[in-house]
């Protein structure tokens, strides 16, 4: 019970940095089923010989091992949320990001240390065993990279009343930079698993457009700065988690 009350808590941090609820049933039977839902993520078989990667005009796709590290957290990230959505029937459960927000402005949790009392289990149950590094560590490069650009929240303003992306090139026409300018990171990519479990296809976004997207959402809910505080504590987490194994 306690594993599945640790994973569920720790499912919800990262439902915080994604944008999504976790549901508000009964608590045990919530922990088993989002435990469920972090091991089949975790099960994904993600390899590149069970991966057919094309690009929105249907051509193979050079990659990187950066790349692929991000599409791999994109695609188990992908399959969580679907749980989630299953598991709060959709209604998108707690707000937990307004719930961070209350703990960061009542002075109950300072985000800026330590957010969570736990914080060993959040690396541990979730961040690691899903593969999510390479997207805890490359948010707040595009984090930076929004924050630099030149009237900014005006540009996520623009974006957001036109409501389309453009496969990702809606960005770059407002005036946000290319981070990555390889062509697999700025074209919208399809994958197939070979072995059937999973499929993704975007036609308005791409790995790139994906990033910027995710603090577009965060400026639009109120949230940037304490989501950026909760991924700087992770990724100082991460540091050192680096350098015990060095």
């Amino acid at each position: 019970m306690m594993k599945r009350r640790v994973i569920f808590f720790a499912l919800c941090v990262v439902a915080v940095l994604l944008g999504a609820g976790v549901a508000s049933g009964e608590e045990g039977g919530a922990a088993q089923m989002a435990l469920e839902i972090v091991q089949n993520a975790q099960a994904l078989d993600l390899g590149l010989d069970n991966m057919n990667l094309t690009s929105v005009d249907g051509e193979p796709l050079e990659v990187d091992e950066k790349f692929l590290g991000l599409l791999r957290a994109k695609l188990r990230i992908a399959r969580v949320l679907s749980g989630l959505s299953e598991l709060s029937g959709g209604s998108g459960g707690y707000d937990m990001i307004q719930l961070l927000k209350a703990f960061a402005e009542s002075g109950s949790v300072d985000v800026a240390v330590a957010p969570f009392d736990i914080a060993g289990y959040v690396i541990y149950h979730v961040i690691l065993p899903m593969q999510l590094e390479p997207v805890i560590r490359e948010l707040p490069v595009y984090y930076r990279a929004v924050v630099s650009t030149e009237d900014w929240e005006e540009k996520f303003d623009k974006i957001l009343d036109l409501g389309d992306l453009n496969a990702g090139k809606t960005f770059y026409l407002t005036g946000f930079p290319k981070v990555n300018k390889e062509a697999a990171y700025t074209a919208p990519v399809s994958v197939d698993l070979r072995d059937g479990n999973m499929s993704l296809y975007e036609f308005d976004s791409s790995v790139e457009a994906w990033l910027y997207s995710f603090w577009m959402r965060r400026y639009q809910d109120g949230s940037m700065e304490t989501v950026k505080k909760i991924l700087d504590w992770l990724n100082r987490e991460l540091d050192d988690i680096a350098g015990a194994k060095g």
